[in-house]
């Protein structure tokens, strides 16, 4: 364990001292990605053994660095470990990019940083380190996304980012004094045991732990810095932030929900439809502004909004069928839940790589700019299209089996005793069937647009496919992205091993299963054979075609030209035009705007046109009904606080016998009560 610490800090301080070396970003990245395989190791090592507790060291015999590598810390540290390995080897080529502006030291510096403490606020058991690691999370990330700082945007990227990040760190703080105030300890130890603590108490910390976690989620209505400061930050980093450092945050909500409760009784029922409408608001929103999007990185990160619904939703869901002591559909439903953590860490890790190569090759990643790349990028081609399949819950890949059992608990809600509870959540049953749908448009116009059409710019003219080691780290993940489609009982059985559960099948060949309350099955579904169907009909359709329709005349156009043969900009289809109707049939969402320009011959003539041009404008309704007028309010009130702050000593003197007068009236008041 205290190898991988080393070698982490070795890539961030021998690549700091090898600035401007040919050889720097092996120093950086080559003990990264060791330490990452050992990372790994070590979270099979725990589910095969007992955990590790141990008590480092104390300060002032009130907050001990006491390490808990459990079950679940195991899960999660597997996920770091994975990623940063595939991240680690695919910056050895992505990092060189930076050579001109002499910075991949600090980049693999903050690199380095960041994984590790990811690392430590999985594994401390004590609130007071938790929340130092978790801060220290939280600023290095900042670093990362304004690492490219010479960009205005980047920089109030960032600065939103910081806000809100530390608006949620402020809430957890809340939650754990409130803890504190009825456990009298900072250990986790102690949370674990608050069977006791009045029903309310729980209430108030789980709003306060969902909204302080949420936030760094990227729940709707906190998601508005995730957007803006994933694509700010070098795509390396961004794969880490979406791919891992989002599932944080759900780490620190199931440690509350299922380590420091005990989900048993209708108390508790609230909670997990709470969870569930937000995560059906966040998956909506999210795909719907992932849609119009026309970059791709910023599309990705609205994506990762809608997965982050779609966690919450198996979460919440698990939540209710516990509560009313469905505990077959309650693990299934959490299995669900993780199962996708996992998948999306997966192919979202190599979306966004692929992003990155992208960016890497023709140096943007708007798509309107791109097309055609597939026959300059095959391979990156190929990755993205593996990414998109499994994203958009297609079979079979990995994405299909953990969308297949949430939609299937969803489905199971009739088994719940309450009528009025099945009537409330069978709308998040239509929520994320039409997310679904949403989902695959989504990725139809990115890979579509960006691959299949027609490129225009000297961009795609120049692009070539990136050097190696990125193609080696994304084909890592694109494997897995297949091996845990046609094989899930491997991440399934690790699931039910991280997290002590026995409902699973274990076997293979065994179909997955979800039970009724009689213990007769619902659903089920093999994969293997499921497989085997799947080939069989587009066998049997291709075979059909053939000698059905026989022989027929091909006549060959370019792609996406509409038939003419012709590859005018007139012909071709666009990002927007794509989406058109999707924007007008949301337009509550979008508040679609266009804007007509038109330029004319002759400015005394207005009557001869010579060009006119059409911009389709799109608004966020977050910003403008909500943070733009929270932020005029702060601004208002701090306007007139300012007032008081008059210069002369005789005001300052007086506003602090005010305030000790208040205190001593505060104090004794509580001392007389």
């Amino acid at each position: 364990m205290y190898g991988i610490f080393v070698l982490f800090s070795l890539g961030a301080v021998i690549g700091l001292f090898t600035r401007g070396h040919k050889n720097n970003v092996y120093f950086t990245y080559i003990p990264a990605i060791i330490a990452s395989f050992l990372t790994i190791v070590l979270s099979f090592l725990i589910l095969f053994s007992e955990p590790i507790q141990v008590n480092l060291f104390n300060i002032l015999h009130l907050f001990n660095f006491e390490i808990l590598i459990d079950g679940v810390s195991a899960f999660f540290l597997f996920l770091i470990g994975l990623i940063s390995f595939a991240v680690s080897i695919y910056s050895l080529s992505y990092s060189k990019k930076l050579d001109d502006k002499k910075n991949n030291s600090s980049l693999g510096l903050f690199f380095n940083i960041f994984i590790i403490s990811m690392i430590l606020v999985i594994i401390s058991n004590d609130v007071f380190f938790f929340l130092i690691f978790w801060e220290l999370m939280s600023l290095i990330s900042f670093f990362l996304v304004i690492f490219e700082h010479e960009n205005k945007n980047n920089v109030n990227s960032g600065l939103t980012y910081l806000v809100m990040t530390h608006f949620g760190t402020g809430v957890i703080f809340l939650s754990f004094l409130l803890l504190y105030s009825h456990t009298g300890s900072f250990s986790f130890d102690s949370f674990r045991d608050i069977g006791l603590v009045p029903q309310h108490i729980k209430d108030i910390v789980f709003v306060l732990v969902f909204v302080g976690f949420g936030t760094k989620a990227g729940i709707v209505p906190l998601h508005i810095w995730l957007p803006k400061a994933h694509p700010s930050a070098p795509s390396n980093v961004s794969a880490l932030m979406s791919a891992v450092m989002l599932k944080i945050p759900i780490y620190g909500i199931i440690r509350y929900l299922f380590d420091f409760n005990s989900i048993d009784t209708q108390d508790y029922v609230w909670w997990g439809i709470g969870m569930m409408v937000v995560g059906s608001i966040s998956a909506l929103v999210g795909v719907l502004y992932a849609l119009i999007e026309n970059d791709i990185k910023r599309a990705l990160a609205f994506s990762s909004i809608e997965n982050i619904g779609i966690i919450f939703i198996g979460l919440g869901l698990s939540v209710v069928f516990a509560s009313f002591n469905l505990m077959s559909l309650s693990i299934i439903s959490f299995v669900a839940a993780m199962f996708h953590t996992l998948n999306h860490s997966i192919f979202k890790g190599l979306l966004f790589m692929a992003a990155g190569s992208i960016h890497y090759s023709t140096h943007t990643t708007n798509i309107d700019d791109l097309g055609g790349l597939i026959k300059k990028m095959p391979w990156t081609a190929l990755m993205f299209l593996v990414g998109s399949i499994a994203i958009t819950g297609l079979p079979p890949l990995n994405g299909f089996i953990s969308e297949w059992l949430t939609f299937q608990s969803l489905i199971s809600i009739f088994q719940i005793p309450s009528s009025i509870f099945q009537v409330v959540l069978a709308f998040t049953i239509l929520v994320f069937a039409l997310t679904i749908g949403l989902v695959v448009a989504t990725f139809v116009k990115l890979f579509g647009i960006a691959f299949l059409s027609n490129g225009q710019s000297s961009k795609v003219t120049d692009a070539t496919e990136v050097p190696r080691f990125m193609l080696v780290g994304k084909s890592i993940l694109a494997l897995l992205c297949v091996l845990f489609g046609i094989l899930p009982f491997i991440g399934l059985n690790f699931i039910v091993q991280a997290f002590d559960l026995s409902y699973i099948p274990l076997n293979p060949f065994e179909p997955i299963s979800i039970k009724n309350t009689s213990g007769d099955n619902f659903a089920s579904l093999m994969m293997p054979a499921a497989i085997i169907i799947f080939i069989s009909v587009f066998a049997g359709v291709f075979v059909f075609v053939r000698i059905i329709g026989g022989k027929t005349k091909t006549t060959k156009y370019g792609t996406w030209d509409c038939g003419f043969g012709s590859s005018s900009e007139r012909t071709r289809y666009t990002a927007t035009s794509l989406t058109e109707p999707i924007r007008r049939i949301f337009g509550v969402f979008y508040k679609p705007r266009d804007n007509i320009e038109h330029e004319f011959y002759s400015e005394e003539n207005k009557y001869l046109k010579k060009t006119s041009s059409v911009y389709s404008i799109t608004r966020n309704i977050f910003d403008e009904l909500l943070y733009e007028k929270v932020t005029m309010s702060c601004l208002s009130v701090l306007d007139k606080i300012r007032r008081i702050h008059t210069g002369k000593i005789n005001a300052y003197i007086l506003y602090i016998m005010i305030t000790l007068l208040a205190l001593l009236a505060f104090t004794g008041f509580g001392i007389n009560g």
